[in-house]
């Protein structure tokens, strides 16, 4: 009997998403590393690493609005658009950088809570899915109509004033760690905080995974989406802020498809598209996990067309996880 537990627990273990995603990374890893050695040289390890980070704090926001039973399609666009809005901030107005960071950020917190607030308003008596698609779907849209309006197409080049602090925030390293990386892997540590040991995380896991159970139990749902929306909105503005400092400019067309790649991350990660399930380090790994993919499929110079499509079927194998997960559970 022990031992049929004992095999039982190792199986189960082998079975959970950060373990399979680990593996899987490095198999692929390895699989660059003989087919192209420049992979695996330190400057391309160093590049990976600082990719995670940027796509990480975007992914890590949209996980919150996962966990919640809420979808968030507008990432791309307010990655586009914070990052326009601190160019702006820094280049035309001179404002310090700390000061424009922080502007920009809070900026993409009110658009969140507008976001959460909509959805609050909507749902009961609709399913939460709907007006959150809807409400997103139009900031999705709205966002990168200014961003393109706003700036002719051109981008904003930050020219007049040389900030190297700002520009180490996106191509530093510590001790050889990028910068991005570093602050991800804080981020991840407060994640794990809020979500696995505070109320607020209990009563997130409790909206997505029975919304009907959790107002009756007197959950705050409104305050709980507002949360959830507005951390989606200020960490894809983290990641306009990385991608601004890296290139030391903004461009109006950048963070197309991101709402997809983050989607797919976090459902590699474990975390269902209904609600309720999924951890922060297993959505770290799906970020990981793509963004090897993505750049060994660079470095093998792979058609970018076919990253696409790579992506889509990640994104299917993953849903097709979830609900097959969810279907045995129902049994």
């Amino acid at each position: 009997m022990k031992k049929n537990l004992f095999t039982l627990s190792l199986t189960q273990l082998a079975l959970r998403p950060e373990v399979t995603l680990i593996v899987a990374t490095v198999l692929i890893a390895i699989f660059f590393s003989q087919v192209a050695p420049q992979f695996s040289s330190v400057s391309n390890l160093q590049n990976i690493g600082r990719w995670i980070g940027t796509y990480g704090f975007m992914t890590m926001g949209v996980m919150f609005v996962l966990l919640s039973g809420g979808i968030d399609l507008s990432i791309g666009s307010v990655v586009a658009f914070s990052s326009l809005i601190l160019a702006h901030l820094i280049e035309n107005i001179g404002l310090n950088w700390v000061i424009a960071v922080i502007a920009t950020i809070l900026i993409a917190a009110v658009i969140g809570v507008l976001h959460g607030l909509f959805v609050s308003h909507f749902s009961p008596p609709l399913p939460q899915i709907v007006p959150a698609f809807l409400i997103t779907l139009i900031t999705q849209l709205v966002l990168r109509g200014i961003s393109q309006f706003w700036t002719r197409g051109y981008p904003i080049v930050l020219t007049k004033a040389q900030i190297p602090e700002f520009i180490f925030l996106g191509n530093g390293n510590i001790a050889e760690i990028p910068i991005p990386m570093l602050l991800m892997i804080g981020f991840l540590i407060i994640s794990f905080v809020i979500l696995s040991l505070s109320i607020l995380g209990r009563h997130i896991y409790a909206v997505g995974g029975n919304l009907e159970a959790a107002i009756v139990t007197g959950i705050k749902v409104r305050r709980v989406r507002v949360f959830c929306y507005s951390m989606s909105s200020s960490l894809s503005a983290m990641t306009g802020v990385i991608i601004t400092a890296r290139l030391s400019s903004a461009y109006p067309g950048i963070g197309v498809g991101y709402e997809l790649q983050a989607i797919t991350a976090s459902v590699l990660g474990g975390v269902s598209l209904v609600g309720g399930e999924g951890l922060p380090l297993g959505v770290l790994l799906g970020v990981t996990l793509m963004t090897v993919i993505e750049n060994g499929l660079v470095v093998m110079n792979v058609s970018p067309y076919l990253h696409l499509i790579i992506i889509g079927f990640l994104l299917a194998v993953a849903v097709s996880i979830d609900f097959l997960k969810r279907g045995r559970v129902r049994r």
